[in-house]
Protein backbone atom coordinates (compact mmCIF):
# COMPACT_ATOMS: atom_id res chain seq x y z
CA UNK A 1 0.00 0.00 0.00
CA UNK A 2 1.43 3.40 -0.45
CA UNK A 3 2.66 5.63 2.18
CA UNK A 4 0.72 8.55 1.41
CA UNK A 5 -2.49 6.55 1.97
CA UNK A 6 -1.46 4.78 4.77
CA UNK A 7 -0.33 8.27 6.79
CA UNK A 8 -3.76 9.44 5.45
CA UNK A 9 -5.27 6.67 7.13
CA UNK A 10 -3.62 7.16 10.85
CA UNK A 11 -4.09 10.46 10.16
CA UNK A 12 -7.83 10.06 9.75
CA UNK A 13 -7.84 7.61 12.96
CA UNK A 14 -6.02 10.15 14.90
CA UNK A 15 -8.90 12.71 14.16
CA UNK A 16 -11.33 10.61 14.73
CA UNK A 17 -10.06 9.74 18.29
CA UNK A 18 -9.33 13.53 18.97
CA UNK A 19 -12.65 14.02 18.56
CA UNK A 20 -13.88 10.98 20.84
CA UNK A 21 -11.82 12.87 23.61
CA UNK A 22 -13.43 15.98 22.77
CA UNK A 23 -16.91 14.55 22.66
CA UNK A 24 -16.31 12.84 26.52
CA UNK A 25 -14.74 15.84 27.67
CA UNK A 26 -17.68 18.18 26.64
CA UNK A 27 -20.15 15.48 28.23
CA UNK A 28 -18.25 16.25 31.44
CA UNK A 29 -18.67 19.38 31.33
CA UNK A 30 -22.80 18.99 30.43
CA UNK A 31 -23.06 17.14 33.81
CA UNK A 32 -22.21 20.68 35.36
CA UNK A 33 -23.82 23.11 32.85
CA UNK A 34 -26.67 22.91 30.76
CA UNK A 35 -25.95 23.77 27.45
CA UNK A 36 -28.13 26.01 25.02
CA UNK A 37 -29.88 24.19 22.58
CA UNK A 38 -29.37 24.03 19.06
CA UNK A 39 -26.83 22.26 16.70
CA UNK A 40 -24.57 25.29 16.41
CA UNK A 41 -23.81 25.00 20.17
CA UNK A 42 -23.66 21.72 20.19
CA UNK A 43 -21.00 21.76 16.72
CA UNK A 44 -19.23 24.55 18.33
CA UNK A 45 -18.58 22.72 21.99
CA UNK A 46 -17.76 19.66 20.11
CA UNK A 47 -14.51 21.28 18.07
CA UNK A 48 -13.94 23.71 20.91
CA UNK A 49 -13.01 21.27 23.74
CA UNK A 50 -11.49 18.93 21.42
CA UNK A 51 -8.89 21.66 20.25
CA UNK A 52 -9.39 22.30 24.21
CA UNK A 53 -8.34 18.47 25.59
CA UNK A 54 -6.26 17.59 22.77
CA UNK A 55 -3.79 20.66 22.47
CA UNK A 56 0.12 19.48 22.45
CA UNK A 57 1.70 20.49 25.46
CA UNK A 58 5.65 21.26 24.64
CA UNK A 59 8.19 21.59 26.86
CA UNK A 60 8.95 25.72 28.05
CA UNK A 61 5.35 26.04 25.96
CA UNK A 62 3.38 28.57 27.62
CA UNK A 63 1.44 29.94 24.61
CA UNK A 64 -0.44 26.61 24.12
CA UNK A 65 -1.76 25.69 27.69
CA UNK A 66 -2.98 29.84 27.60
CA UNK A 67 -4.50 29.37 24.50
CA UNK A 68 -6.46 25.93 25.63
CA UNK A 69 -7.35 28.23 29.21
CA UNK A 70 -8.79 30.76 27.52
CA UNK A 71 -10.93 28.89 24.45
CA UNK A 72 -11.78 26.84 27.65
CA UNK A 73 -13.45 29.74 29.52
CA UNK A 74 -15.05 31.27 26.14
CA UNK A 75 -16.73 27.98 25.44
CA UNK A 76 -17.60 27.66 29.32
CA UNK A 77 -19.58 31.30 29.13
CA UNK A 78 -20.77 31.22 25.63
CA UNK A 79 -22.49 27.68 25.06
CA UNK A 80 -23.41 26.88 28.42
CA UNK A 81 -26.24 28.43 30.86
CA UNK A 82 -25.79 28.60 35.15
CA UNK A 83 -23.45 30.42 37.49
CA UNK A 84 -20.11 31.44 36.33
CA UNK A 85 -18.37 30.38 39.34
CA UNK A 86 -19.27 26.51 38.33
CA UNK A 87 -17.80 27.48 34.70
CA UNK A 88 -14.41 28.89 36.11
CA UNK A 89 -14.14 25.64 38.35
CA UNK A 90 -14.70 23.81 35.67
CA UNK A 91 -11.68 25.17 33.66
CA UNK A 92 -9.42 25.49 36.72
CA UNK A 93 -10.21 21.53 37.51
CA UNK A 94 -10.25 20.06 34.30
CA UNK A 95 -7.82 21.75 32.03
CA UNK A 96 -4.34 20.85 34.73
CA UNK A 97 -5.96 17.53 33.69
CA UNK A 98 -5.79 17.39 30.22
CA UNK A 99 -2.92 19.56 29.47
CA UNK A 100 -0.60 16.93 32.19
CA UNK A 101 -2.13 14.53 30.45
CA UNK A 102 -1.34 15.46 26.65
CA UNK A 103 2.16 16.37 28.03
CA UNK A 104 3.16 13.55 29.42
CA UNK A 105 1.77 11.09 26.36
CA UNK A 106 3.44 13.12 23.39
CA UNK A 107 6.52 13.76 25.64
CA UNK A 108 6.81 10.05 26.64
CA UNK A 109 6.29 8.72 22.99
CA UNK A 110 8.51 11.65 21.51
CA UNK A 111 11.45 10.49 23.73
CA UNK A 112 10.52 6.34 22.89
CA UNK A 113 10.16 7.08 18.98
CA UNK A 114 13.34 8.94 18.62
CA UNK A 115 15.23 6.09 20.61
CA UNK A 116 14.65 3.94 17.08
CA UNK A 117 13.69 6.50 14.38
CA UNK A 118 14.06 10.47 13.27
CA UNK A 119 11.93 13.14 12.36
CA UNK A 120 12.44 12.76 9.04
CA UNK A 121 11.17 8.95 9.51
CA UNK A 122 7.45 10.74 8.22
CA UNK A 123 5.45 6.69 7.95
CA UNK A 124 6.87 5.59 11.48
CA UNK A 125 6.16 9.82 12.59
CA UNK A 126 3.03 9.57 11.12
CA UNK A 127 2.19 6.08 12.64
CA UNK A 128 3.44 6.96 16.11
CA UNK A 129 1.81 10.51 16.73
CA UNK A 130 -1.78 9.09 15.62
CA UNK A 131 -2.04 5.77 17.39
CA UNK A 132 -0.81 7.79 20.71
CA UNK A 133 -4.03 9.71 20.58
CA UNK A 134 -6.08 6.86 22.09
CA UNK A 135 -4.25 7.21 25.51
CA UNK A 136 -6.24 10.35 26.08
CA UNK A 137 -9.16 9.40 24.40
CA UNK A 138 -9.32 6.51 26.30
CA UNK A 139 -8.42 8.20 29.31
CA UNK A 140 -11.62 10.56 29.05
CA UNK A 141 -13.97 8.07 28.11
CA UNK A 142 -13.10 5.87 31.82
CA UNK A 143 -13.25 9.31 33.38
CA UNK A 144 -16.43 10.32 32.41
CA UNK A 145 -17.97 6.82 32.86
CA UNK A 146 -16.22 7.48 36.88
CA UNK A 147 -17.46 10.63 37.41
CA UNK A 148 -20.25 11.55 35.27
CA UNK A 149 -22.65 10.55 38.10
CA UNK A 150 -20.77 11.95 40.75
CA UNK A 151 -20.32 15.54 39.08
CA UNK A 152 -23.85 15.48 38.38
CA UNK A 153 -24.35 15.01 42.08
CA UNK A 154 -22.04 17.66 43.36
CA UNK A 155 -23.78 20.02 40.59
CA UNK A 156 -27.52 19.48 42.59
CA UNK A 157 -25.67 19.90 46.16
CA UNK A 158 -22.83 22.28 45.91
CA UNK A 159 -23.32 26.36 46.28
CA UNK A 160 -21.22 29.05 44.81
CA UNK A 161 -19.07 29.24 47.95
CA UNK A 162 -18.53 25.34 47.66
CA UNK A 163 -17.27 25.39 44.20
CA UNK A 164 -14.90 28.05 45.03
CA UNK A 165 -13.61 26.17 47.61
CA UNK A 166 -12.84 23.32 45.30
CA UNK A 167 -11.29 25.86 42.70
CA UNK A 168 -9.19 27.53 45.16
CA UNK A 169 -7.56 23.76 46.07
CA UNK A 170 -7.73 22.54 42.60
CA UNK A 171 -5.91 26.13 41.72
CA UNK A 172 -2.42 24.61 43.21
CA UNK A 173 -2.47 22.39 39.99
CA UNK A 174 -3.35 24.84 37.66
CA UNK A 175 -0.57 27.04 38.88
CA UNK A 176 2.20 24.42 38.97
CA UNK A 177 1.49 22.68 35.53
CA UNK A 178 1.92 26.24 33.96
CA UNK A 179 4.91 27.02 35.98
CA UNK A 180 6.47 23.36 35.63
CA UNK A 181 5.95 23.61 32.10
CA UNK A 182 7.10 27.14 31.44
CA UNK A 183 10.56 26.61 33.61
CA UNK A 184 11.09 22.88 32.22
CA UNK A 185 14.50 21.95 30.49
CA UNK A 186 13.65 21.28 26.97
CA UNK A 187 15.87 18.42 26.36
CA UNK A 188 15.44 17.05 30.30
CA UNK A 189 11.62 17.70 30.35
CA UNK A 190 11.21 13.93 32.49
CA UNK A 191 12.38 16.10 35.23
CA UNK A 192 8.50 17.17 35.61
CA UNK A 193 6.87 14.18 34.76
CA UNK A 194 6.37 13.81 38.53
CA UNK A 195 4.50 16.97 39.04
CA UNK A 196 2.04 16.31 35.68
CA UNK A 197 1.10 12.93 37.47
CA UNK A 198 0.50 15.01 40.60
CA UNK A 199 -1.63 17.26 38.97
CA UNK A 200 -3.48 14.72 37.33
CA UNK A 201 -3.93 12.82 40.92
CA UNK A 202 -4.62 16.03 42.74
CA UNK A 203 -7.16 16.79 40.48
CA UNK A 204 -9.10 13.66 40.11
CA UNK A 205 -8.73 13.35 44.06
CA UNK A 206 -10.24 16.57 44.29
CA UNK A 207 -13.36 15.88 42.69
CA UNK A 208 -13.74 12.42 44.49
CA UNK A 209 -13.48 14.14 47.42
CA UNK A 210 -16.48 16.92 46.56
CA UNK A 211 -18.21 14.08 45.67
CA UNK A 212 -18.18 12.44 48.90
CA UNK A 213 -18.95 15.39 51.06
CA UNK A 214 -21.54 16.02 48.57
CA UNK A 215 -22.96 12.30 49.72
CA UNK A 216 -22.79 13.74 53.51
CA UNK A 217 -25.00 16.56 52.60
CA UNK A 218 -27.10 14.64 50.58
CA UNK A 219 -27.21 12.08 53.52
CA UNK A 220 -27.58 14.44 56.47
CA UNK A 221 -30.78 16.12 54.64
CA UNK A 222 -32.08 12.40 53.94
CA UNK A 223 -31.64 11.66 57.71
CA UNK A 224 -33.96 15.35 58.34
CA UNK A 225 -36.60 14.05 55.46
CA UNK A 226 -36.80 10.73 57.19
CA UNK A 227 -37.19 12.05 60.69
CA UNK A 228 -40.25 14.94 59.33
CA UNK A 229 -41.67 11.69 58.17
CA UNK A 230 -41.39 9.84 61.22
CA UNK A 231 -42.86 12.82 62.69
CA UNK A 232 -45.56 13.05 60.41
CA UNK A 233 -46.44 9.04 61.17
CA UNK A 234 -46.09 9.85 64.70
CA UNK A 235 -48.84 12.82 64.78
CA UNK A 236 -51.17 10.80 62.27
CA UNK A 237 -51.54 7.54 64.90
CA UNK A 238 -52.07 10.00 67.71
CA UNK A 239 -54.60 11.72 65.93
CA UNK A 240 -56.06 8.08 65.02
CA UNK A 241 -56.11 7.47 68.97
CA UNK A 242 -58.31 10.86 69.24
CA UNK A 243 -60.61 9.62 66.87
CA UNK A 244 -60.90 6.21 68.42
CA UNK A 245 -61.46 7.59 71.95
CA UNK A 246 -64.23 10.35 70.68
CA UNK A 247 -66.16 7.42 68.81
CA UNK A 248 -66.04 5.42 72.11
CA UNK A 249 -67.25 8.07 74.17
CA UNK A 250 -69.53 9.73 71.21
CA UNK A 251 -72.68 7.98 72.79
CA UNK A 252 -72.47 9.66 76.13
CA UNK A 253 -71.51 13.31 74.61
CA UNK A 254 -74.63 13.21 72.68
CA UNK A 255 -76.72 12.12 75.14
CA UNK A 256 -75.51 14.10 77.66
CA UNK A 257 -76.11 17.26 74.95
CA UNK A 258 -79.81 15.73 74.34
CA UNK A 259 -80.66 16.06 78.19
CA UNK A 260 -79.32 19.64 78.55
CA UNK A 261 -81.68 20.42 75.64
CA UNK A 262 -84.67 18.44 76.87
CA UNK A 263 -83.88 20.43 80.03
CA UNK A 264 -84.11 23.66 77.88
CA UNK A 265 -80.33 24.80 79.00
CA UNK A 266 -79.43 25.22 75.61
CA UNK A 267 -76.49 27.73 76.08
CA UNK A 268 -74.75 25.16 78.14
CA UNK A 269 -75.64 22.41 75.72
CA UNK A 270 -73.77 24.57 73.59
CA UNK A 271 -71.01 25.26 75.63
CA UNK A 272 -70.69 21.64 75.83
CA UNK A 273 -70.88 20.45 72.02
CA UNK A 274 -68.01 23.37 71.42
CA UNK A 275 -66.11 22.13 74.05
CA UNK A 276 -66.32 18.32 72.34
CA UNK A 277 -65.98 19.80 69.00
CA UNK A 278 -62.24 21.30 69.94
CA UNK A 279 -61.65 17.65 71.12
CA UNK A 280 -61.98 16.46 67.74
CA UNK A 281 -59.56 18.52 66.13
CA UNK A 282 -56.80 16.12 64.95
CA UNK A 283 -52.84 16.35 65.27
CA UNK A 284 -52.81 15.23 61.08
CA UNK A 285 -53.66 18.01 58.81
CA UNK A 286 -53.65 17.83 54.65
CA UNK A 287 -51.87 20.73 53.58
CA UNK A 288 -51.09 19.43 50.49
CA UNK A 289 -50.16 16.23 48.43
CA UNK A 290 -46.65 16.13 48.97
CA UNK A 291 -46.14 14.03 52.31
CA UNK A 292 -42.91 14.98 52.55
CA UNK A 293 -43.85 18.45 52.62
CA UNK A 294 -46.60 17.38 54.19
CA UNK A 295 -45.10 16.34 57.57
CA UNK A 296 -42.69 19.82 57.33
CA UNK A 297 -45.94 21.80 57.85
CA UNK A 298 -47.86 19.41 60.32
CA UNK A 299 -44.56 19.32 62.16
CA UNK A 300 -44.07 23.46 62.22
CA UNK A 301 -47.89 23.88 62.37
CA UNK A 302 -48.04 21.92 65.67
CA UNK A 303 -44.90 24.16 66.78
CA UNK A 304 -46.17 27.43 65.85
CA UNK A 305 -49.92 26.75 67.32
CA UNK A 306 -47.83 25.89 71.09
CA UNK A 307 -46.58 29.27 71.06
CA UNK A 308 -49.46 30.88 70.13
CA UNK A 309 -48.91 31.67 66.41
CA UNK A 310 -51.61 32.73 64.33
CA UNK A 311 -50.87 30.49 60.79
CA UNK A 312 -52.34 30.76 57.26
CA UNK A 313 -51.00 28.40 55.00
CA UNK A 314 -51.98 28.21 51.30
CA UNK A 315 -50.18 25.41 48.94
CA UNK A 316 -50.72 24.43 46.21
CA UNK A 317 -47.47 22.47 44.69
CA UNK A 318 -49.87 19.39 43.25
CA UNK A 319 -47.75 17.42 40.42
CA UNK A 320 -44.30 19.07 41.49
CA UNK A 321 -41.73 17.93 39.50
CA UNK A 322 -39.46 20.80 39.09
CA UNK A 323 -38.09 19.92 42.99
CA UNK A 324 -36.90 17.39 44.94
CA UNK A 325 -38.83 16.60 47.98
CA UNK A 326 -35.18 16.95 49.77
CA UNK A 327 -34.53 20.99 48.65
CA UNK A 328 -38.61 21.48 48.94
CA UNK A 329 -38.31 20.03 52.80
CA UNK A 330 -35.28 22.45 53.16
CA UNK A 331 -36.75 25.33 51.82
CA UNK A 332 -39.74 24.55 53.95
CA UNK A 333 -38.45 23.73 57.10
CA UNK A 334 -35.64 26.60 57.19
CA UNK A 335 -37.63 29.29 56.33
CA UNK A 336 -40.55 27.97 58.83
CA UNK A 337 -37.85 27.52 61.50
CA UNK A 338 -36.82 31.03 61.43
CA UNK A 339 -40.31 32.32 61.38
CA UNK A 340 -41.34 30.45 64.33
CA UNK A 341 -38.08 31.12 66.22
CA UNK A 342 -38.85 34.99 65.02
CA UNK A 343 -42.16 34.97 66.67
CA UNK A 344 -41.58 33.38 69.70
CA UNK A 345 -39.57 36.51 70.59
CA UNK A 346 -42.43 38.68 70.53
CA UNK A 347 -43.72 38.89 73.60
CA UNK A 348 -47.48 40.08 72.88
CA UNK A 349 -48.98 36.11 71.40
CA UNK A 350 -51.85 38.45 69.56
CA UNK A 351 -48.79 39.92 67.34
CA UNK A 352 -47.65 36.60 66.25
CA UNK A 353 -48.46 35.68 62.85
CA UNK A 354 -47.07 33.84 60.16
CA UNK A 355 -48.67 33.81 56.15
CA UNK A 356 -47.37 31.09 53.91
CA UNK A 357 -48.17 30.96 50.16
CA UNK A 358 -46.46 28.70 47.95
CA UNK A 359 -47.68 27.53 44.42
CA UNK A 360 -46.36 25.59 41.63
CA UNK A 361 -47.96 26.17 38.28
CA UNK A 362 -48.84 23.98 35.08
CA UNK A 363 -46.23 25.87 32.89
CA UNK A 364 -43.12 24.75 35.75
CA UNK A 365 -43.04 27.70 37.70
CA UNK A 366 -42.80 27.27 41.56
CA UNK A 367 -43.18 30.72 44.08
CA UNK A 368 -42.86 30.53 47.64
CA UNK A 369 -44.10 33.74 49.61
CA UNK A 370 -43.56 33.56 53.52
CA UNK A 371 -44.41 36.48 55.77
CA UNK A 372 -43.80 36.64 59.57
CA UNK A 373 -43.78 39.47 62.43
CA UNK A 374 -41.06 40.09 64.36
CA UNK A 375 -39.18 42.36 66.64
CA UNK A 376 -35.68 41.20 66.71
CA UNK A 377 -33.16 43.00 64.95
CA UNK A 378 -31.73 41.28 61.91
CA UNK A 379 -28.07 40.99 61.42
CA UNK A 380 -25.64 40.83 58.41
CA UNK A 381 -22.54 40.21 57.82
CA UNK A 382 -21.92 41.39 53.83
CA UNK A 383 -24.40 39.08 52.07
CA UNK A 384 -24.77 36.33 54.81
CA UNK A 385 -27.77 36.53 57.73
CA UNK A 386 -26.26 35.83 61.27
CA UNK A 387 -28.14 34.23 64.08
CA UNK A 388 -29.20 36.22 67.47
CA UNK A 389 -28.99 32.43 69.47
CA UNK A 390 -26.75 32.02 72.31
CA UNK A 391 -25.07 28.89 69.81
CA UNK A 392 -23.19 30.72 67.98
CA UNK A 393 -21.55 27.54 66.46
CA UNK A 394 -25.04 27.94 64.19
CA UNK A 395 -24.15 30.18 61.55
CA UNK A 396 -27.25 32.00 59.66
CA UNK A 397 -30.93 31.91 60.63
CA UNK A 398 -31.11 28.86 57.99
CA UNK A 399 -31.40 31.24 55.01
CA UNK A 400 -27.49 30.15 53.17
CA UNK A 401 -29.41 26.20 52.65
CA UNK A 402 -32.02 27.77 51.64
CA UNK A 403 -30.27 30.12 48.93
CA UNK A 404 -27.92 27.36 47.55
CA UNK A 405 -30.73 25.21 46.58
CA UNK A 406 -32.43 28.35 45.19
CA UNK A 407 -28.65 28.86 43.15
CA UNK A 408 -28.53 25.36 42.12
CA UNK A 409 -32.19 25.58 40.40
CA UNK A 410 -31.06 28.82 38.78
CA UNK A 411 -34.18 30.98 40.85
CA UNK A 412 -34.32 34.53 42.58
CA UNK A 413 -34.34 34.89 46.31
CA UNK A 414 -35.36 37.98 47.37
CA UNK A 415 -35.46 38.77 51.16
CA UNK A 416 -36.92 42.01 52.78
CA UNK A 417 -37.77 43.06 56.43
CA UNK A 418 -38.65 46.22 58.03
CA UNK A 419 -39.51 46.77 61.92
CA UNK A 420 -42.08 44.51 62.50
CA UNK A 421 -42.17 41.66 59.69
CA UNK A 422 -39.86 39.76 57.24
CA UNK A 423 -40.60 38.04 54.09
CA UNK A 424 -38.87 35.52 52.07
CA UNK A 425 -39.89 35.14 48.36
CA UNK A 426 -38.95 32.15 45.95
CA UNK A 427 -39.14 31.82 42.34
CA UNK A 428 -37.91 28.89 40.56
CA UNK A 429 -39.08 28.14 36.67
Amino acid sequence: MDTTVIIFLFQTLGNLLQFIEGWFFMKCIDCCLKRKHGILPFAAGLVGYTVVSSIVIFPQDLYNISFAFVLFLLLNFLLYKGNCSVKLALAIILLPISSALNFLVFDITGKLYFIHYKAEDTLPNSICSNLSTILPAAFFAAFYHFFHKKLAKIQETFTDSAWGITSVICAASFTGIFSCLFLSPEQKSYYIWPCAFACIAANIGSLQLASSLADGILADLERKNLQLQKNYYEELEHSQNQIRKFRHDLNHHLAVVGQLLENGNTNEAKAYFAKISGSIQTASRRFCANSVVNAVLNAKYTLATEAGIDLFFHISIDGMMLLDDVSLCTIFANTLDNAIEACRKIEDPSKRSIELKCRYTENGYFSFSLVNTKNNEIKRRKDRYLTDKEDQRIHGIGISSVQGIVERYEGTLDITYDGQSFRVVILIG
